[in-house]
């Protein structure tokens, strides 16, 4: 079976998520929306039961409509592993975290980095996003609805000085302004250019680490202990 929702979205759909029931999805589109629809599809499926969301669960039924309050692209959604939160990225370098409930609660923070392209919840409280900025990032969304940004995920060690000769120097100098010279100008971050997707390494909330990909070709997996052990008081599930 095949069903197609097109109301009331207004432009092109940039990314979807399920809901851990299977009967919900959200979409972030390019007209500035965070929706959650249901696509419980009655010729196949059994009648789903009510949700925070919404008791109304017929097919491409709107449950809840967001915007960050101030405009962007949204380029990814992604569900809590309860289903009772969902979280989306913004062109703004806004990030967004709706509640399931009467109320709707929505939190929004502006980075001032480079806008996220992904993001994904890797617990109930925990969110890792990526994008523009090379670099996966750290967020906590607490129980008094509290959205908080709390680490950068790829930190660079300093590297020990090395000797450089007169012509490395003169040519670090001459490239970049700088005596400072890097590797083949390579970026001090793990990824070289925008990340545009983050997957979780097993199942939502019970996972060991998150892969991301990237603009550069690469594919990268964060083992959650491993990084807990090289940044001090990090915190991660």
């Amino acid at each position: 079976v095949s069903k197609h929702i097109k109301k009331p979205i207004r432009s092109t759909v940039l990314s979807v998520d399920w809901h851990p029931n299977n009967y919900l999805i959200a979409a972030g589109s390019s007209d500035f929306k965070a929706r959650v629809f249901s696509a419980y599809v009655k010729e196949i499926e059994e009648k789903p039961a009510p949700t925070p969301w919404g008791k109304k669960g017929t097919f491409g039924n709107l449950m809840a409509e967001f915007s960050n309050g101030g405009g962007g692209w949204v380029h990814s959604v992604s569900f809590s592993p309860s289903g009772n939160k969902l979280v989306w990225v913004g062109h703004d370098s806004s990030i967004s975290v709706a509640v399931a409930g009467g109320d709707q609660v929505v939190t929004t923070i502006k980075q001032t980095h480079l806008p996220m392209l992904t993001c994904v919840f890797v617990s109930e409280k925990s969110i890792i996003a990526g994008g523009h900025d090379c670099s996966p990032y750290l967020f906590r969304h607490d129980d008094n609805a509290e959205l908080t940004a709390l680490q950068k995920l790829d930190v660079v060690k300093a590297k020990s000085a090395g000797t450089s000769s007169a012509m490395d120097k003169f040519r670090s100098l001459d490239k970049k302004g700088s005596t400072e010279s890097t590797d083949s100008g390579r970026s001090a971050s793990t990824h070289q250019n925008s990340i545009v997707d983050a997957r979780m390494v097993g199942p939502k909330g019970a996972g060991k680490g998150i892969s991301t990909a990237g603009v550069d070709g690469l594919v990268v997996v964060w083992n959650f202990k491993s990084l807990e052990s090289s940044i001090a008081g990090l915190k991660i599930a």
